[in-house]
Formats: structure tokens, C-alpha cells, sequence
């Protein structure tokens, strides 16, 4: 029997919805797409005060040197850095309604030692029977420890407790640990995992919407499934990496750069030959093809899209390299500029999701208002950028559940039979 349920903050609780203040300041600095929040979290300081042997104004301190601004930019930059940030007030919601239904529950967060304080002027003092921060605890997720000593200060065992956070890492080591676990793919998905392990949550059912004129998708996540990731350990033991390591190599810096078109497909894989000591390109390309081997079309995605384009316009908004539509109809036999009435790649618009401008780019060229769009991403972060523009989102976790929830939204069949 479930007892407690466990939330994380940032990127749960605590997400950034509008990035357009940290664009600013990496355009005005000269640094690349998402040097800003890089700089800040992936930095030696802050790893340090979320283990409590720094603070959060030394982590600003060292982004201040490293950028070279006095006192007045720092405080600046600082508040125009978490500008975009909300508070997921249906997830409070969803908090005191567990609360009220006896359950007991804890935050669990990877975070320095100010956060109850942070809690406290929010007015959440009193959301959460016990709040864990790495930052107070010396130790951070996924380290077993911290699982452990949540588990023990709300006097639960293991598999009385269900955890949920949004890094796949964090949900595995407490999955491990014997305790239920979900990977935060939005308040909806959140509130059905919740009722289906039997506890008395409400969920929402969705109302159809008569006035959409387009549906959008999103292509990894939502055509392609992202299979690779399955594998991504195994490959780092191959390559001798660090934990993590492949992903950031593939997905960081240089990726955000690739995506909208501030490199190209050659320098990207120059940059990928040297972080794994490969001696060319041709080394990478055939790493390419092993490392994304189960690469596929989720065809009952694309048989929905093509339904659609009978009563509706239907668009492809996807962050991707130069040569992502060539490449599926080579690979896959699959067209997205034929598939689609507008095909929107971040490299050749030079715009990337979560970036509020290129969803607007994708409205005009259909010449629809944000309210006749429903859009389906994978990523919380993409779709909470787009409903705040007053677009209808489904954050895309499960084929059949959320073409299920599109047919809803939309009063059309999309599934086949």
C-alpha cells in the first residue's frame, strides 16, 4: 500500500517556461544556445553547493568571472536567469490533495542548502511533511543514501513510496531501491500513473476543441522513439566514458549549436571524433549507424498525421540537423516535406525549441492563432513554452494513449483499426 509520494523540484515543481531572458543575455555576451544555463548548472561551484560545500551566491560569483561582469550585471543577470521559472501550481494543487488524503509528502531535490528559505518566501513552507535537500544532506541523487534517509524520515518502507522526478538516472537508482517510480512527463501523465497504482487521484478528462484548424508534431519522441537511449550505458562501458559523458558529447553544447545551424554537420562530427578518439569522420558516421541502429518510424504516428491532412493542416516543428528530411526518406522511406503541409527544421530557420519565436514562425507561415494549434512534443520543457503562448499541448509519452488523447481533443479517429 502506497503511504508517501516523493517529488523533485526543479524541472518538476519548478520549471523554466520562458527562456527568452537568458537568450538575451547569450546574445548580448556572444555565447552559444543554452551557454547561460550551462555555465551556471553544469559549473564546479554549483555541483559543489548542492552538496553543501558551497552557496548559490558562490555559484553566481564564479558565472561572474568566468563572463567578466561586475556586482550590478551579476544581480542583474541573476534575476533575468530565473525570470522565466513557474511554479506548477496544479501540481500544488495535486500535492494537497494527497496531503488531504492522508498520504505523506516529501520534496527530494538536488539542490544547495537555501531551498527551504526559498520554499518559505514562496509561501510552501507548509506544502511538504519533510523537505531533503542535497544541499543540507551532503549527498545527491542518484546516490542510494538520499533515497534511503527520505525513506526514513517519512517512516515509510521502500515499496510504500513512489518517487517522481524528471532525470531518468534519479528514477532508476530509487526504482532500484524497491520504490515506485515515474519520470515527470507533465501534470496529466503524472495524475494517471498516480491512479493507476490505485490512489485517489482525480484526472481530468480532456474536452474536444472545435476550433483547431492545425496539429503540430515534434519528431524525435513523437515519429522517431528514442530507442538509442536504452543502449546509452552500454556504449559509454565501450567507449571507457563517465556516466552521463555520451549524451552530453551528443547532446550538448556543440549539438544546441548544430540545431540551429550555427555549425555544420562536419564540424559536429569533428567535434564527435575528437570526444570519443575516433580517427574520422568515416569512424563517426559508422558509429552513427551502430549507436542508432534501432532507429524507426512509429508508423501508427504517421498514420495519424495523414489522416489529419484531410481536415486540418498539419506541421512538423523538429530541433535537427541539416539534412533530417533527406535522411528519413533515405532511411525510412518517410518525406516530411511531402508528408507534411510545413515541414519547420531549427537548422535551416536557425530557430530551436523552446524558443517562443520559432513556434510563432510555425503560426504565421500556417496563419493560425496559438489557440487553433494542437501541438505534440515529448519534452515538458517544449510544451510548456507553447502553452504559454496559448497553444493546446500533449506532452507525447505513450503512442497509443496520446493519439488516443488527440482523437479527444480533435473528435476525429487517427488510430488504425
Amino acid at each position: 500500500m502506497t503511504r508517501a509520494v516523493i517529488f523533485d523540484w526543479g524541472a518538476v515543481l519548478m520549471r523554466t517556461v520562458d527562456i527568452r531572458s537568458r537568450m538575451a543575455w547569450e546574445r548580448r555576451l556572444g555565447l552559444a544556445p543554452g551557454d547561460l544555463a550551462d555555465l551556471f548548472f553544469r559549473g564546479a561551484t554549483w555541483q559543489d553547493a548542492q552538496r553543501g560545500r558551497a552557496t548559490t551566491d558562490d555559484a553566481w560569483a564564479e558565472v561572474a568571472r568566468h563572463l567578466g561582469l561586475d556586482e550590478e550585471g551579476t544581480a542583474i543577470l541573476r534575476q533575468d536567469f530565473w525570470a522565466g521559472d513557474r511554479l506548477d501550481e496544479d501540481l500544488v494543487t495535486l500535492i494537497r490533495e494527497l496531503r488531504a488524503g492522508g498520504l505523506r509528502v516529501a520534496l527530494l531535490s538536488n539542490f544547495a542548502a537555501e531551498l527551504p528559505a526559498l520554499l518559505t518566501d514562496m509561501g510552501l513552507s507548509d506544502l511538504f511533511d519533510i523537505v531533503v535537500v542535497s544541499g543540507l544532506e551532503g549527498v545527491i541523487k542518484p546516490n542510494a543514501a538520499i533515497y534511503q534517509r527520505t525513506l526514513e524520515r517519512l517512516g515509510v518502507a521502500a515499496e510504500e513510496a513512489i518517487f517522481i522526478d524528471d532525470q531518468q538516472a534519479n528514477v532508476k537508482a530509487a526504482r532500484d531501491l524497491g520504490i515506485t517510480s515515474v519520470r515527470f512527463r507533465g501534470t496529466l501523465h503524472l495524475r494517471r500513473a498516480l491512479a493507476a497504482t490505485g490512489l485517489p487521484v482525480e484526472v481530468p478528462p480532456l474536452r474536444s476543441l472545435p476550433s483547431i484548424r492545425a496539429v503540430i508534431f515534434d519528431w524525435g519522441g513523437v515519429f522517431s522513439p528514442l530507442t538509442f537511449r536504452q543502449h546509452t550505458q552500454e556504449w559509454e562501458k565501450r567507449l571507457g566514458l563517465a556516466g552521463g559523458e555520451l549524451e552530453r558529447i551528443l547532446w550538448g553544447r556543440e549539438w544546441k549549436r548544430l540545431e540551429v545551424g550555427a555549425i555544420t554537420p562536419q564540424e559536429f562530427d569533428e567535434h564527435v571524433a575528437h570526444s570519443l578518439g575516433l580517427p574520422d569522420r568515416p569512424a563517426v558516421q559508422s558509429f552513427y549507424r551502430a549507436y542508432y541502429a534501432d532507429e524507426h518510424i512509429e508508423w501508427k504516428v504517421a498514420h495519424a498525421a495523414r489522416t489529419l491532412r484531410d481536415r486540418y493542416q498539419v506541421a512538423m516543428l523538429t530541433n535537427a540537423f541539416p539534412g533530417h528530411a533527406e535522411l528519413s526518406t533515405e532511411r525510412h522511406g518517410f518525406d516530411p516535406r511531402a508528408e507534411f503541409d510545413l515541414y519547420v527544421n531549427s537548422a535551416e530557420v536557425r530557430l530551436a525549441k523552446p524558443d517562443p519565436a520559432v513556434y510563432q514562425l510555425v503560426l504565421d507561415r500556417l496563419d493560425v492563432s496559438p489557440g487553433e494549434v494542437v501541438f505534440l512534443d515529448d519534452m515538458v520543457r517544449n510544451t510548456d513554452a507553447a502553452q504559454a503562448l496559448g497553444m493546446h499541448t500533449i506532452v507525447f509519452a505513450s503512442v497509443d494513449t496520446n493519439l488516443r488523447d488527440l482523437e479527444t481533443l480533435l473528435g476525429v479517429t487517427v488510430l488504425p483499426d
